[in-house]
């Protein structure tokens, strides 16, 4: 496959290896009602977007009284997981891919004040030429995003890949027209990244390779 013109990257599960800390946070949450804790195989199995779908999967119950809460105690344990960490090799891969003259840009569904703060953590904030994550309540959609980042850059879907972990962001790059790629190392199994139909790799480590980008 030829290297695409720019990158729109997943962050949670595609750069960022946070799944077990997710696990955990979930857990916090199951053991606070009293039920049993779940096992990485089972998030995966049930995790959806937006995340209450999971919640009710696992027979959490959810409504705008308690969601608040939830949110709260989920990110308690979520944010200080020992196991947070760049997933290894993606540093290299982003340097290689930059080095290449493919654009990169982050676009979440995290907070982007954390997520800038994230990047630069880990080391890689100056690889991107764009961050677009959540801004309050009110910010729109992936896809609403992703478009008003190609009106800013002058790019057009065509030109564009879509990196990610999960059957949304699939469904985000079929939205707005461009390509996808989804990596193994997030929150939804292999089995279920197949059923999308577009290809599926082991980690962001290996895009170069996919890509044909070869180190100089």
């Amino acid at each position: 496959m030829n290297a695409p013109r720019i990158l729109l990257l997943d962050w949670n599960g595609t750069l960022q290896d946070d799944v077990l800390a997710a696990v955990a946070g979930t857990n916090a949450i199951l053991a606070d009602q009293g039920s049993p804790p779940i096992d990485v195989d089972r998030y995966r199995a049930v995790f959806s977007f937006p995340a209450r779908g999971c919640y009710e999967a696992l027979g959490i119950e959810v409504d705008e009284a308690t969601w608040p809460a939830l949110c709260d105690r989920f990110f308690a344990v979520f944010s200080s997981h020992p196991s947070v960490r760049l997933v290894p090799g993606a540093a290299e891969a982003l340097r290689l891919l930059r080095a290449a003259g493919v654009s990169m840009c982050v676009v979440s569904a995290s907070d982007e004040t954390e997520l800038r703060r994230a990047l630069a953590r880990h080391g890689v904030a100056d690889l991107f030429d764009s961050v677009c994550g959540q801004r309050g309540p009110f910010a729109g959609s992936k896809v609403e995003r992703a478009l008003a980042l190609f009106a800013e850059l002058g790019v057009s879907p065509a030109d564009a890949l879509v990196v990610g972990d999960t059957g949304h962001d699939a469904e985000v790059a079929a939205a707005i027209g461009c390509g996808c790629v989804l990596v193994e190392t997030g929150y939804e199994s292999r089995a279920r990244l197949l059923r999308h139909g577009v290809p599926v790799i082991g980690s962001v480590a290996d895009l170069p390779a996919f890509l044909g980008v070869a180190a100089p």
